[in-house]
């Protein structure tokens, strides 16, 4: 049994391969073996899919993230217990991702939280409508001169 780190794609999938193959056999005299191959396997997944999302903002990566895993959003803002808006408004630069949002997209997609929580432009229209809205909100002043 002689294993080394995996360091490019080919290696990567012998190493597929033999688990496979391993867990087709028999299983408990070859315990060791196949749970090696599983950390190997894991650590060079983890270390390959965060060189390839590292250079997408947030929203892409969320983005890139439900296609991959074939989810809408809608089922995707039930199994994360958030609005369906909320992952719209998101998803359409109209929100930042909150402090809360940050931890569950980690938790649902086992990621570190540097992936979420870097900082991205909102739509530009959409933030001055914001803006134009809470002032319009804002308390008006007595501004009459004469009173």
């Amino acid at each position: 049994m002689k294993y080394k780190k995996i360091k490019d794609l080919i290696q990567y999938n012998q190493y597929c391969k033999r688990h496979e193959q391993l867990l087709q056999t028999d299983f408990k005299k070859d315990q060791d073996e196949i749970e090696l191959l599983e950390i190997l396997i894991e650590e060079y997944d983890v270390r390959t899919r965060k060189s390839i999302y590292q250079d997408l903002n947030p929203v892409e990566l969320l983005r890139t993230l439900l296609q991959n895993a074939n989810l809408s959003q809608v089922e995707f803002s039930r199994q994360l217990g958030v609005s369906r808006q909320l992952i719209n408004d998101i998803l359409k630069y109209r929100r930042n991702i909150s402090k809360e949002l940050v931890a569950k997209l980690t938790a649902f997609f086992s990621m570190s939280q540097e992936a979420f929580s870097r900082a991205y432009d909102l739509d530009q229209k959409t933030s001055q409508a914001r803006k134009k809205k809470r002032q319009a909100k804002a308390p008006i002043e007595n501004t009459d001169r004469f009173s």
